[in-house]
């Protein structure tokens, strides 16, 4: 007769909620470092649902760690040229610092359709029938050693831990509430995202609305755009506006096909772009949808076995489009805490793991912060939410070289992570024979001279500092360069 101390101890297994951006990028990767996982979605895989994505150079280091990169690359055109005008039309500013970012970093900044990334993400996992489609999780309990999840289709399944990478409006996230005996640690969980922002986003076709690999930023009070066409014969869009009151979760609004429209009705004549208007894109549509914009990051990230990755735990407004970019940091940080774990407890206990998604949190919890405060304060500047954002963007701004603009962005994707359980890419491993202390130093003096000859541009440099210079402070003293 076999008892608790005969039975053969169970190898470990990761349940992921949720197969979209940070689910499919969770699979691939725990994939590759030779974990046993299970993904269920509720859905079906590479739905049509949101618009564009954009990436940055230090996340596709990470998909082409994964192996996605060389595929993303054929369908995509480059982001050069970014321009930005004013409610009158008036260009302020002509940027070409993404062709900077390129030639440092070694890879572009880039937007293609969510639907083909999902696409290419499902197409690289090599073992399908560990993905679990029109299923989702519906209820999961803990044991001792693990974890038991409930489908939509009646059937349980057991696992070691349980990852929440089912969005903004996560499942498990409000499972892991109603589990929680802290009031205010559930309150949180429930309502941690708040929203002053909508969007109507789409996909048109570009019919000569702006060159390959061009961006347009528009400025207006109370409503801003962008356009960027970073797909030959596409035109990714997003008009946002700010909302007459602001919104809490569970609350904040849905939209549906008449909301945008209803939008477009009132504000379709904004300017788009040189010669053309958002009326003129919508269309042009392929696809459009609209959705409030939830910004925050939660206080705690995880419960017993259950943890939580993306935007179920960090929501950023689309402005900056950084928020695709922290999902894979963020399942870089989880991993590369996970699995260094495994290796030296195969079968962790539940205090194991709790140790090890707080040091997650505790890794991955600043950059978090970092972006959707930052993220927030471009959405605000945008839609010229007061006199200092309308004047720093388009004043101050434009005086910033493009160089010192991608010296603050080289500091930021400094400090990312990559999967350290996998080999770097030939471009970063040949990077890394480099003197890190080096270029340790090289990276600050030359950030912090930018910053003082930026601050020291006009009056506002103050202002600036005083609004900015926490967060810039912390990016300088957390450099971390892989290369």
């Amino acid at each position: 007769m076999s008892d608790s101390n005969t039975t053969k101890a169970q190898p470990f297994k990761v349940l992921i909620a949720g197969g979209s951006i940070a689910g499919l990028g969770l699979a691939l990767a725990l994939e590759r470092a030779g974990i046993d996982y299970e993904l269920f979605e509720k859905g079906r895989f590479a739905a049509q649902l949101g618009a564009s994505i954009g990436f940055f150079p230090h996340c596709l280091r990470i998909l082409d760690q994964l192996g996605v990169w060389s595929d993303i690359e054929k369908v995509i055109t480059p982001i050069i040229y970014r321009n930005h005008y004013s409610e009158t039309g008036r260009c302020f500013e002509e940027s070409v610092a993404q062709v900077e970012l390129w030639e440092r970093l070694g890879r572009p900044v880039m937007f293609m359709e969510r639907c083909k990334v999902l696409e290419i993400l499902h197409d690289h996992v090599a073992d399908k029938s560990r993905l679990h489609a029109d299923n989702g999780i519906v209820g999961y309990e803990e044991t001792q050693d693990g974890v038991i999840v409930t489908t939509q289709d009646g059937t349980t399944h057991h696992g070691s831990i349980l990852v929440g990478a089912d969005g903004v409006h996560s499942c498990v996230r409000e499972m892991m509430a109603q589990k929680t005996t802290d009031a205010q640690q559930a309150s949180q969980l429930l309502e941690g995202f708040t929203s002053q922002f909508n969007c109507v986003f789409g996909v048109s076709k570009n019919n000569g609305f702006l060159p390959d690999g061009t961006v347009h930023n528009t400025y207006n009070r109370g409503h801003s755009g962008i356009v960027a066409a970073g797909v030959p014969g596409l035109a990714f869009w997003f008009f946002f506006v700010k909302a007459a009151a602001e919104t809490r979760m569970p609350n904040c609004p849905r939209f549906n096909d008449e909301d945008a429209e209803a939008v477009m009705r009132e504000y379709g004549s904004a300017q788009a772009g040189p010669g053309y208007t958002f009326r003129d894109l919508w269309d042009a549509r392929v696809k459009a949808s609209m959705a409030a914009l939830e910004e925050g990051v939660l206080e705690k990230w995880s419960h017993g076995r259950a943890v939580l990755i993306g935007d179920a735990v960090h929501k950023a407004t689309i402005n900056a489009g950084m928020g695709g970019n922290l999902v894979y940091e963020g399942i870089a940080h989880l991993t590369n805490t996970v699995i260094p774990l495994l290796k030296s407890h195969p079968t962790p206990t539940t205090a194991d793991l709790t140790a090890a998604f707080n040091q997650y949190q505790t890794l991955h919890s600043p950059r978090a912060n970092l972006v959707v405060t930052l993220s927030g304060k471009i959405t605000r500047s945008e839609v010229q939410d007061n006199w200092f954002y309308k004047f720093f963007a388009q004043r101050i701004n434009p005086l910033v070289s493009d160089y010192t603009k991608a010296n603050l962005f080289v500091l930021y994707a400094s400090g990312a992570p990559w999967l350290e359980y996998l080999p770097l890419p030939a471009i970063d491993a040949g990077l890394l024979k480099k003197k890190v202390g080096e270029l340790e130093n090289a990276a600050k003096i030359s950030v912090l001279g930018s910053l003082v000859r930026f601050m020291a541009v006009g009056a506002a440099g103050a202002v600036v500092w005083h609004r900015y210079g926490g967060s810039i402070q912390t990016l300088a003293g957390n450099i971390k360069i892989p290369w």
